[in-house]
């Protein structure tokens, strides 16, 4: 299709207005490429958007059902011919198109499913590397685009040949200045609870369990910290009736916060991000907002964290599921206005170093060219 624009099926689970994830990934991407590339984007339902929105170079579908915390039988029983049906609707309306789609889980492995079916080509996000390798090698994947090099490493296990694999350890977040001005941020020294912050779906691989068994540990030794959890998903019934069970009045379970920009001030209002994933865990975009905002971080050191802090200068790296050592670093980060400054503004010095969403814009655009080419 020589001389066309490039006509592309983004598969993303959740997507606009929901942020974080392949929402925040596919969005910035498309706005980047918009002017050059037509899309269609094939996403789960939102109570709050329409199913169908013509946004010019964009056309949003949210018609998939949203039941990414239904029982693992449920989805794989129901998602596939429901699935399935729609993606070819949708291939009957537009015609011909590049698949590029977001890998995990049962969505991820279905549109995999349809590009090997229709023989049609597609480049595979790998974010993170919760699923088996047979998913994440289904489909007719020309590229994959990996978020960082210790998922990089283990696509290469996996047996994809490293020519096909395009490597962003990370990008910048780039947060407009004007944002980050009109939002403020907290002052290092100040006279109130310190105040911790928790930007993490509420899912077993994110270690959200393992937190507030440390934040047990903290109410015991200094109640007045606090900490906010932002997020959704299947473990929300076990960890509050933990909370209940355990006495746990320091922590609130927020639940999902549709306005990014509240979602921006919150992180910009708090005084240290922490983020306890178990495993499976790529370079998560969160702790590169916090370092915008010079809000110092706790991190585990699972999948591609180490890549994105150095323990002792941008942030506190820690093994997974410990939530003694984890309490430990709250505790002395709480107690330590100096060191939480200079993880902060270390944090934000890191960022200079990364490539930009325009540099993956190119990249990415550059694929759809050739793969358009021999359409």
């Amino acid at each position: 299709m020589k001389g066309e624009r490039p006509k592309v099926l983004i598969g993303a689970p959740v997507y606009l207005p929901r942020q974080g994830g392949s929402s925040t990934y596919f969005s910035n991407l498309m706005e980047r490429l918009k002017d050059r590339v037509d899309f269609v984007v094939y996403s789960c339902r939102n109570p709050d958007a329409a199913m169908f929105e013509d946004q010019g170079s964009i056309k949003v579908h949210r018609i998939q059902p949203f039941i990414l915390d239904a029982p693992k039988v449920v989805r794989y029983i129901v998602l596939p011919p429901v699935t399935l049906f729609q993606l070819i609707r949708l291939r009957m309306r537009y015609g011909k198109m590049i698949v590029h789609a977001h890998s995990n889980g049962a969505y991820g492995y279905i549109i995999s499913i349809f590009s090997r079916l229709i023989g049609q080509e597609m480049l595979k996000e790998v974010q993170d590397m919760s699923d088996p390798g047979y998913n994440i090698r289904m489909g007719k994947v020309t590229r994959y685009v990996s978020t960082g090099t210790s998922i990089r490493d283990q696509l290469i296990s996996y047996g994809v040949p490293p020519e096909k694999i395009i490597t962003y350890p990370s990008l910048n977040p780039e947060i407009p200045s004007g944002v980050r001005r009109n939002i403020g941020k907290r002052p290092f020294i100040h006279d109130s609870p310190i105040e911790l912050l928790c930007i993490s779906a509420l899912r077993p691989y994110k270690g959200v369990d393992y937190l507030l068994e440390s934040m047990r540990i903290v109410q015991e030794k200094d109640p007045s910290i606090k900490l906010t959890i932002i997020g959704e998903g299947g473990m929300r019934d076990e960890l509050v009736t933990y909370m209940k069970k355990h006495g746990i009045t320091n922590t609130t379970l927020r639940g999902f916060v549709p306005d990014y920009h509240d979602v921006l001030k919150m992180m910009a209002g708090c005084d240290i991000l922490v983020l306890s994933s178990a495993s499976d865990e790529g370079n998560p975009r969160v702790i590169l907002e916090a370092f915008q905002f010079e809000r110092p971080v706790i991190a585990t050191a699972a999948g591609g964290t180490p890549e994105l802090i150095e323990d002792g200068e941008n942030g506190i790296l820690l093994p997974p599921r410990e939530p003694k050592a984890f309490a430990e670093a709250i505790l002395r980060l709480a107690g330590d206005p100096g060191l939480r400054e200079k993880l902060g503004r270390n944090g934000r010095k890191f960022l200079k170093k990364l490539p930009t969403w325009d540099d993956l814009a190119s990249d990415i655009l550059e694929v759809y060219r050739d793969i358009w080419k021999r359409m």
